[in-house]
């Protein structure tokens, strides 16, 4: 998961305007209750301290596996964890359910970097799903790498450096990267003590990006900057080795029934998988999920079913949420009210804390009922979280709430993101254990509310419908675009691809809307006979970003 940039989202809450100003909710910030993510030593009392103790637990018992990559031993470990925590709670079905992705491999790497024929060692690594080959030419530096930082650079056949920014994810530096026409991207990370981040950096289904790219430290990528900014010719040639293996991943899964048993449930998922050992990203999440669930079944007199899930593979590419949207959501059509998404819920006291949530429904006079828009220091519409990334929400919410469900998801920042520092000294457990608390006092709040209340769209996202029918038959994918009230959008960008063996992409097609909202593509008749039964068919919509997203299953 990325990290917001929170005076960024300050800045659109509060300087939108014309047009724009429209898709703020007028309670999104409640000025002058921002804690920052802190928690007063006060606030761990005698009914804290044993919420503290179990989380900090958790923190410990999934810290020493180390990293939890998706598809190795240890994030097999981690959910043979996660399902006997479960069990022992004594939550009901509980589960595994696996799927197939392609597993970034990395064989080798190398990075030699000069200034002016002179040496600059450097340790480095290497973004997942970079491609592989070799990059021999000059650095241009390039800021943050949007599109604007190129005014006036000639990039063609250069290495490109970016720095990490918080509100301009890696990915999309590199698409910049890539349409400029740079050979490779040096990566310069943010974090201190010279610390690596790592992540992946092009989309996983379409297999390794088109140009390398590797990862330093801040500190030596302000020693290329110093020594371009002298005038000096900085040279890198850097090399990858890389291949795709079939990777499995799995989720586990848990009901906690009510007494209504037979109607909609509350969806609560945090992911498991981590690149170091994870702590802020995303152990916390996964002892918020634990203690809710320990809460929640404590609770009695419950009417609304609750499931759990803890999901795999989301640093590589939201596969596991993918998954279950796609088995249970779309597929088996379950019935879920809204939805609770632990992603980094805590960090340090010092760090900035952050909570978004989709329009319309009683969730967010819940969730202020409970203090929880104070204890967050930003409590934003999750509808405004694409425009900080290029156009999505790495998080597991994202497809869920772009196929229209309500919900939520919390963040925090953390300088120690993707490092192998990430680890549990660095977590305010006091923060995390009274968050899971309030979470769980606003879902008990929740429980009385109708199905009808909290399934009224976001106004912020669209509809779209495809014609499942017509593919079959003759490969043409029939989409057709509103807004949630119903009006078609014109001139509208529609992204259309086909997954197989779950999540391998083999077709990719764009189109734009016409005058009725209407967008057809063709998928290519050799896709169609490509990979096993599952087979699936994706489709987006929006202007700039995707508004709306829908899939469904080929025979």
């Amino acid at each position: 998961m990325k990290a917001v940039h929170w005076l960024a989202v300050a800045l659109l809450l509060g300087g939108c305007g014309g047009g724009d100003a429209k898709v703020v909710d007028s309670g999104t910030v409640d000025a002058g209750l921002v804690l920052d993510g802190a928690v007063d030593a006060g606030a761990v009392d005698a009914d804290l301290a044993p919420v503290v103790a179990r989380v900090t637990g958790t923190l410990t018992d999934l810290g020493a596996l180390g990293s939890k990559r998706a598809g190795t031993a240890q994030a097999m470990q981690a959910s043979q964890y996660v399902f006997d925590k479960f069990s022992a709670l004594g939550l009901s079905d509980v589960h595994f359910e696996t799927f197939q992705f392609p597993r970034f491999v990395l064989t080798s790497s190398s990075l030699a970097v000069t200034a002016n024929g002179a040496p600059l060692a450097m340790p480095h690594d290497v973004l997942a799903y970079s491609g592989a080959g070799t990059a021999d030419a000059e650095v241009v530096p390039v800021g943050i790498g949007q599109a604007g930082d190129y005014a006036g650079k000639n990039v063609t056949g250069k290495i490109v450096m970016v720095r990490r920014d918080t509100y301009f994810h890696r990915s999309a530096q590199y698409r910049e990267v890539i349409a400029h026409g740079g050979a490779g991207m040096l990566y310069v990370s943010a974090s201190p003590m010279n610390l690596i981040q790592i992540g992946t950096v092009a989309d996983p289904e379409d297999g390794l990006g088109p140009i390398p790219t590797v990862t330093v430290g801040m500190m030596d990528g302000d020693r290329i900057a110093a020594a371009v900014t002298a005038g000096q010719t900085v040279r890198a040639v850097m090399t990858v080795q890389a291949t795709l293996q079939a990777g499995t991943g799995r989720n586990v899964i848990a009901r906690l029934p009510g007494s209504d048993a037979g109607g909609a449930h509350f969806l609560l998922g945090a992911h498991f998988d981590t690149w170091y050992e994870g702590a802020v990203d995303n152990t916390t999440g996964v002892a918020a999920l634990l203690e809710t669930a320990r809460a929640a079944a404590a609770r009695s007199g419950r009417q609304k079913t609750l499931v759990f899930v803890a999901y795999d593979a989301e640093e590589l590419g939201l596969f596991g949420s993918y998954d279950y949207l796609r088995q249970h959501i779309v597929a088996a059509r379950d019935p879920v009210l809204a939805v609770f998404n632990f992603e980094m819920p805590a960090s340090h006291p010092t760090e900035q804390h952050a909570l978004a949530y989709t329009l319309g429904s009683p969730l967010r006079d819940a969730l202020m009922e409970q203090l929880l828009n104070r204890q967050y220091g930003a409590f934003v519409a999750l509808g405004l979280v694409p425009s900080l990334f290029g156009g999505g929400i790495p998080t597991d919410i994202q497809g869920m709430y772009w196929y229209g469900l309500q919900g939520l998801t919390t963040f925090c920042s953390s300088i120690y993101y993707h490092t192998s520092q990430d680890t549990s000294e660095k977590v305010d457990t006091a923060f995390l254990a009274l968050a899971t608390q309030r979470f769980d006092a606003a879902l008990a709040r929740l429980d009385g509310a109708t199905a009808a209340s909290l399934q009224v769209p976001d106004t912020m996202t669209w509809k779209i419908t495809t014609s499942s029918a017509a593919v079959v038959a003759g490969r043409e994918v029939t989409v057709t675009v509103t807004n949630n009230q119903g009006t078609p959008q014109v001139d509208a960008q529609v992204r259309v691809w086909l997954d197989v063996d779950d999540f391998t992409r083999v077709a990719l097609l764009t189109a734009r809307t016409d005058a009725s909202g209407i967008a057809r593509v063709t998928i290519p008749s050799a896709a169609l006979t490509m990979g096993s039964a599952d087979r699936w068919i994706h489709a987006t919509a929006g202007m700039t970003s995707p508004l709306a997203e829908t899939m469904f299953a080929l025979p």
